[in-house]
């Protein structure tokens, strides 16, 4: 389990730096309001390792009861997010809208990712 949990803590560290690149890419360009939903989804990898770090307190080493809190977590706390996209499409809020996507796009992926391992 150690194993698999440092390999999802390297992708979502991997994800942060590839977000932390593209943010100074676009500021490097003048493009600083593009880089916005960057900065606003930036946070999202810390978020996932938090609850990575609570789900593996919680469970005493057993696997599976990690997984399933794990789960959880990654469900409940993107579906704010989410409810909040849904309002900016609503009420055709482009920069919420685009801050949203990226930072649900980042819990998609560290998901999808450790769907793959566990």
């Amino acid at each position: 389990m150690n194993d698999k949990i440092k390999q999802i803590k390297d992708f979502i560290a991997g994800s942060k730096e590839e977000t932390r690149t593209r943010i100074d890419t676009l500021v490097a360009d003048g493009r600083d309001d593009d880089a916005r939903p960057f900065r606003a989804a930036l946070n999202i990898h810390d978020v996932f390792v938090s609850l990575l770090d609570a789900a593996v307190k919680m469970s005493d080493g057993n696997e599976q009861k990690f997984v399933t809190i794990f789960k959880s977590y990654s469900e409940n706390v993107p579906a704010q997010w989410r409810q909040s996209l849904s309002k900016a499409k609503e009420h055709n809020d482009a920069e919420k809208i685009m801050i949203e996507e990226a930072k649900v796009k980042i819990a998609d992926a560290i998901t999808d990712k450790f769907n793959e391992l566990f």
